[in-house]
């Protein structure tokens, strides 16, 4: 098999018919960069904000606490999670019917999930 050189003859220089960019260059990201930190903006907005999913945990530790205390079944568990996300999406004002869908296709999904249904399995198991 014969390799032939590309058409604009080398690899090595700039592309053939792109525009060039436009480039601050290493110490211009790092002037911005330094801009941004000194300017408490970046410190600010990060600060105000609590992890993503510390709100979540919160939200079904009561659960993991009668999970272990034996109170409830990891099934109950389970099904009490479902319901707890369904009513968050949902929200207070939502409908009924659009909750009941929610809960039967997050419940399938469970079940059809082979590697989720096998967690549930072992959970029951356990």
């Amino acid at each position: 098999m014969k390799v032939s050189k590309p058409p604009s003859g080398s690899l090595s220089g700039p592309p053939v018919g792109v525009p060039a960019a436009k480039s601050a260059g290493a110490k211009g990201f790092a002037d911005k960069l330094a801009r941004a930190r000194g300017s408490g903006q970046v410190r600010a907005a990060t600060a105000a904000r609590p992890p993503a999913r510390a709100h979540e945990v919160a939200g079904i530790a009561d659960i993991g606490k009668a999970l272990r205390a034996g109170q409830i079944t990891p099934r109950a568990a389970l099904d009490r999670v479902v319901e707890r996300i369904v009513a968050r999406r949902v929200g207070p004002n939502g409908s009924a019917a659009i909750a009941e869908k929610l809960n039967a296709a997050m419940c399938q999904t469970l079940a059809d999930d082979p590697m989720l249904a096998a967690k549930i399995r072992a959970l029951d198991e356990g």
